[in-house]
């Protein structure tokens, strides 16, 4: 398979979870930005064309968990700030090597109550304005970033010091 078409996404009405990950030869951009009607979660990442490089995306207002994987080139997370409809609850975050902040891109997340990230060795700094919505954070090999947010003196403990769940490894 070299590509997804906008037609064989929109007769994929069953579909709810979809994942299209480590797929070199798939260029997923190619299918107009449009989503099976009724897709719920999305796990992608590690595609011919970078996430990063993809237009603006039509999900349904199903839409609610997005996981993003294998994106060595980005820096910051005003590149893919595109990508989030208002209505994602969950957000996961894995294997962005060059990652540095997410303090940009994501502030239009008002709904967001779940937050991974995973192998994001260069990750320092998070978005403020989303930690008083959140029920659950998770930030595992992320070594800059742990450190600002372990222990009360922390630079992110009274951040985050109020999530229910909250695991730092």
């Amino acid at each position: 398979m070299e590509s997804l078409s906008a037609l064989q996404m929109k007769n994929l009405s069953s579909l709810k979870d979809l994942t299209i990950r480590n797929c070199r030869g798939i260029d997923a951009s190619c299918h107009g930005g449009v989503w099976p009607p009724n897709l719920c979660s999305l796990e992608i990442g590690g595609l011919k064309k970078p996430i990063s490089e993809w237009g603006p995306q039509k999900f349904p207002s199903s839409f609610f968990d997005l996981i993003l994987c294998d994106e060595p080139n980005v820096r910051n997370f005003r590149q893919l700030s595109h990508l989030f409809p208002s209505s994602l609850t969950h957000l996961w975050i894995e294997n962005f090597d060059k990652l540095e902040s997410l303090s940009m891109g994501l502030q239009h997340l008002t709904s967001l109550q779940h937050l991974t990230i995973q192998y994001c060795p260069k990750l320092k700094n998070l978005p403020k304005q989303l930690m008083p919505s959140l029920l659950s954070l998770t930030i595992c090999e992320c070594p800059d970033l742990r450190k600002r947010c372990e222990g009360r003196g922390s630079h992110y403990y009274p951040l985050i010091s109020h999530i229910p769940n909250l695991s730092l490894n």
